[in-house]
């Protein structure tokens, strides 16, 4: 991906080829991928409402329970990888990639964080409570690098995300996204030597390579990132292949057997999709569900555990408790979705991205500005 400014030679390279051009999609988005993003935030819910909330507050516990659900997170992971090097390739600039960022996560997220507030003010959480100057600092989306609590668990993943845009926005910035495969393996390969490195040593893996290299999770961004960069060519490439093969080393050395098996499928998830093979997954009831899937992720588990132990309380059966945590969970999440979230940001955009610059009539236009 060619930086700001860049001459139309600088345009060479993966990302100046490899933007989606699906006429389903529209404006480039891929309904099979919001709709995987759906099924990943279910299986999220899921977790927290079969497994997580039986363990926080004794509570009885379903019959069946999702207990890999929890790595609907990693999934999301490699979605980013996927979105933000699109979201890369579209913009001109370093500004247009930061509004296009700011606009699509905060808005929606500082309503997110007034709701579950208010939520909890009306039924108490035990442990799970934080004041209002914590729940101030949330809205910087960095409160756990200041070591201050999240006002909703789920929370802690946001911090992973923008080290992700951050490090991808950098590699953007000199050029770097040239050669994207290659900075792919490297960093994959840096993760598995730290790790291995580590427990040779019989240390931990230093926290700063840990939370800001984000080396535990590389594998999944990683596996999205390829995936993005063979989109266009509708094939799987050798480097790529690479790539996915030192994803599923690395996920296993970080997540053990739970995190490689994820890894493969979700290897196998995006060559189909590369592949114009998943278009199984272009139903409508998914496609809307991915729709809503960001507020649905920050405003189902307190709230929802908020909701089930308040019926609890009143005897509702614990089956009808959580189906109700699902209905308010997902009523909240479409509400701020299409009142808050999509307003937001076509305002914002509108706002705050500046004009294309008006070019002379003889000067060629880069592939990747146009």
């Amino acid at each position: 991906m060619a930086p700001a400014h860049a001459t139309p030679s600088q345009s060479s390279g993966p990302l100046a080829s490899a933007r989606p051009r699906d006429g389903r999609a529209g404006e480039g988005r891929l309904r099979e991928l919001d709709a995987l993003r759906g099924l990943a935030a279910l299986a999220v819910v899921l977790y927290h409402y079969t497994v997580r909330y039986g363990e926080l507050f004794s509570a009885p516990r379903p019959a069946w329970q999702f207990t890999g659900g929890s790595y609907g997170v990693e999934v999301f992971f490699g979605i980013s990888g996927f979105v933000i090097l699109m979201t890369l390739q579209r913009s001109r600039t370093a500004y247009d990639f930061l509004v296009s960022r700011f606009s699509r996560l905060y808005p929606a997220y500082w309503v997110c964080v007034g709701l579950t507030m208010v939520t909890l003010t009306l039924l108490p959480l035990p442990g799970r409570q934080v004041g209002w100057w914590d729940a101030l600092a949330n809205l910087t989306m960095w409160q756990e690098m200041w070591r201050i609590p999240h006002v909703d668990g789920v929370y802690w993943s946001l911090q992973v995300e923008l080290i992700f845009y951050a490090m991808m926005l950098a590699a953007w910035s000199v050029g770097g996204l040239k050669y994207a495969r290659t900075l792919l393996i490297a960093w994959l390969l840096v993760a598995l030597g730290t790790v291995f490195g580590a427990h040779a040593l019989g240390r931990g893996v230093p926290y700063v390579a840990e939370r800001f290299l984000l080396l535990g999770y590389s594998a999944f961004f990683a596996i999205g990132a390829a995936a993005f960069l063979d989109f266009e060519g509708r094939r799987v490439s050798r480097q790529t292949l690479v790539v996915f093969a030192l994803a599923a080393a690395t996920a296993w050395a970080w997540k053990g057997a739970g995190g490689f098996v994820v890894a493969l499928g979700m290897v196998a998830l995006f060559t189909l999709l590369v592949l114009r093979r998943a278009r199984w997954l272009d139903r409508p009831a998914l496609v809307w569900l991915g729709a809503i899937s960001y507020p649905l992720y920050l405003l189902h588990q307190n709230i929802g555990y908020a909701v089930m132990r308040r019926l609890n309380g009143d005897g509702v059966w614990q089956p009808v408790a959580m189906g109700a945590a699902i209905v308010v969970s997902v009523a909240l999440a479409a509400g701020v979705t299409f009142l808050v979230e999509r307003p937001a940001l076509t305002w914002l955009r509108g706002r705050l991205r500046r004009p294309p610059v008006k070019r002379d009539v003889a000067e060629p236009v880069s592939p990747t500005s146009a």
